[in-house]
């Protein structure tokens, strides 16, 4: 038969294999268990700990009355879209339209008159392709050079 079946058939069932005497481990554990509730009783006993959790507990609750005195996170999302939205204008004015039959300037009517078109400048690239290319090139000589000088098939 295999161990495991008749193990329940031992009179001794205190002793286990792996961790010792059940006994022993039971003792062991409380133990273990009593110094840790020691500790944490200490730690949570210390005046320094104490004033601490309080004022940040006082801290969260005034933030909680600031953020219902407000209006809560709908408010604050309204602030928010105005702050960041662009308002609708109600003046037609305030855009800078100018009615039909009002004109402003001095002499020509055109924008594009005083302002140069800037053409794109393409110099970095073509250079860039050109030092790429070159690369290019001088890694297949020394890659050939390479080969012809290491790989060498002896004919027999």
């Amino acid at each position: 038969m295999i161990a495991g079946e008749t193990e329940y058939v031992l009179e001794d069932q205190l002793h286990d294999d792996f961790f010792g005497n059940k006994e022993k481990r039971k003792k062991r554990r409380a133990a273990r268990r009593a110094r840790r509730k020691a500790r944490r009783a200490k730690r949570r006993s210390d005046p320094k700990r104490i004033a601490r959790r309080e004022r940040r507990r006082t801290l969260f609750s005034k933030l909680g009355e600031a953020y219902r005195d407000i209006g809560g996170g709908q408010a604050i999302g309204g602030a928010v879209d105005t702050l960041l939205n662009k308002p609708i204008p109600t003046d037609p004015m305030s855009e800078g339209e100018t009615p039909k039959d009002f004109s402003l300037g001095l002499g020509t009517d055109t924008k594009d008159a005083h302002q140069k078109e800037k053409k794109p400048n393409y110099t970095p690239y073509i250079i860039g392709g050109a030092v790429l290319l070159g690369l290019g090139v001088v890694g297949v000589m020394v890659y050939k050079t390479n080969q012809r000088n290491y790989v060498r098939i002896t004919k027999q």
